[in-house]
């Protein structure tokens, strides 16, 4: 391992130099000119780097301009794919910061392009707004919520009622179970939603502190932070959405789906 962590040093303690093989890898054979423009930079700089890199393996000179050797092209790649899974990490940072173990499995790569919400002082609902219109937009719904809120039951609950083509299988810890069975402003939302054939509840043995959700095409994936709804993602990706509903399946399968008392 020391002499990859070498490798990678070399390459990211110069910005010109991980520059110079990033523009090298997607424009090869490229001019040392053209180099100087693209990586802004002075001509003695980048004849510098590219003497350094040619002398490390990475790259030769040819009669066109400079290329990638093998090695070159090897680690240019790789570099490209951590940097690019790096930087959407940093972009997610406090979604993945407060994510549980049961959202580990999902790809970081899938959270790239999605849009972020992070809950503030200003906006302390964005979250909830944010998933209430997915909900509203979507006729299928597979979902693992953290906990019930009645703005969401009676959403649904009106739609039920008003006879919509809706498809809705939600997990909830039994502890929201109880919460909104107990609940009188609750109740009625409740019972209508457990009653009706579009949907069905299931009851999760575990308290659940994420929401991990599939509205139609989009994926969703919700962390709690202090208790109270923190940071969502949403996506169409594709990955996005099959990781997620593995997140959705593997909770149902652990659940037991609520009757009608």
């Amino acid at each position: 391992m020391g002499s990859a962590i070498a490798e990678l040093r070399f390459v990211t303690q110069s910005e010109n130099r991980a520059a110079a093989l990033a523009v090298i890898y997607e424009s090869a054979p490229i001019e040392t000119r053209e180099l100087e423009s693209r990586i802004d930079a002075s001509r003695r700089t980048v004849i510098r780097v590219v003497n350094s890199l040619e002398e490390r393996g990475y790259l030769r000179e040819t009669g066109e301009g400079v290329r990638l050797t093998p090695f070159g092209d090897h680690l240019a790649t790789q570099l490209d794919r951590v940097t690019a899974s790096t930087e959407t990490a940093v972009e997610f940072r406090e979604l993945l910061r407060h994510a549980p173990p049961a959202l580990a499995d999902i790809p970081v790569e899938s959270l790239a392009g999605a849009d972020l919400l992070v809950a503030s002082d200003v906006d302390p609902f964005s979250i909830l707004d944010r998933v209430l219109t997915l909900r509203a937009e979507a006729t299928r719904i597979r979902e693992v919520a953290p906990g019930v809120q009645k703005e969401s039951i009676d959403q649904l609950a009106e739609r039920v009622r008003a006879g919509e083509d809706v498809d809705v299988e939600t997990v909830i810890s039994r502890q929201a179970s109880d919460a909104a069975e107990d609940n009188l402003d609750y109740r009625d939302g409740h019972a209508t939603t457990v009653e009706s054939n579009a949907v069905d509840i299931y009851i999760h043995p575990s308290e659940l502190s994420f929401f991990a959700g599939v509205m139609d095409e989009t994926a969703a994936i919700g962390v709690s932070k202090d208790g109270q709804p923190y940071a969502l993602a949403v996506s169409d990706d594709p990955d996005l959405h099959e990781a997620v509903t593995a997140v959705y399946e593997r909770f149902r399968a652990e659940a037991t789906l609520k009757s009608p008392e």
